[in-house]
Formats: structure tokens, sequence, C-alpha cells
């Protein structure tokens, strides 16, 4: 099977807990408006609907304001913040509701970065065997 690559041009975020509410849990809004972004801009990819085994993800995340530019590594690895499972659920969410894979059981084997990069925004990389 060939090795099929994407970008998603979106901030990634980690999936939060769902909240509790009056009326049962819910998702924070900003992660909800998240993953509906993130579902829209899959979508425009136009990815094969197949039976993925493996998927290899990087997320790049800009460097904080207060970081002096001299001390800025473009893909240096982003050791502190986010747990990277969190912010593979949130991919993988996306993913299963827009039908590109019909469950994340699936995925049999999962290879994810977080880097920094130099670039004002950050995006996310993913390739999908």
């Amino acid at each position: 099977m060939e090795k099929l690559q994407y970008t998603l041009e979106i901030e990634p975020k980690p999936t939060q807990r769902p909240r509790l509410g009056k009326f049962g849990t819910y998702n924070p809004s900003s992660y909800t408006k998240y993953k509906k972004d993130m579902m829209f801009l899959l979508k425009s990819l136009n990815i094969p609907k197949q039976d993925y085994s493996y998927i290899r993800v990087n997320f790049y995340f800009s460097y904080p304001q207060s970081t002096a530019k001299k001390n800025r590594i473009d893909q240096a690895p982003m050791r502190y913040k986010y747990d990277v499972d969190n912010l593979l659920k949130g991919l993988f969410d996306a993913m299963q509701q827009s039908e590109i894979i019909q469950d994340d059981r699936q995925i049999s084997g999962v290879y994810a970065e977080k880097l920094f990069t130099t670039a004002d925004k950050g995006w996310i990389e993913f390739e999908l065997e």
C-alpha cells in the first residue's frame, strides 16, 4: 500500500476532558470548533476511505512570544506542554467523523512527534499507510 501524505493548516490542540453540566457531559466550545474546522479541512483533502493500518503525525507549534529569536530552532522537539496522545485523539476523532477511517481501533501503529516551528502558526502533517 502506498503512503499518502497530507498537511492540515490548523494549529494543533489537545483533546480536553469533557465537562459536566446540568444536562450531562459536553466538550468545551473551543474544542468543538477546532474539531469541526479539522473535519472541514480533512474533507477538503479528498482522502480515500480505506482500511489504514499506520499513521505518522507531526504536530508543529510556533514558539511562545517570550522565546528569543536567537533561541528558536526549526523542528526542535517540544518536550513540554500537551500530551501527544491527547493531540492524536482529536485527529483520530475528526478522521473518524469525516469517515476517512471507520474506527481508530483499526490503526495498529502510530508514530507522533511534537515539534517547534519558526513559522508564525502551527500545523499538522500526517502520513497514512
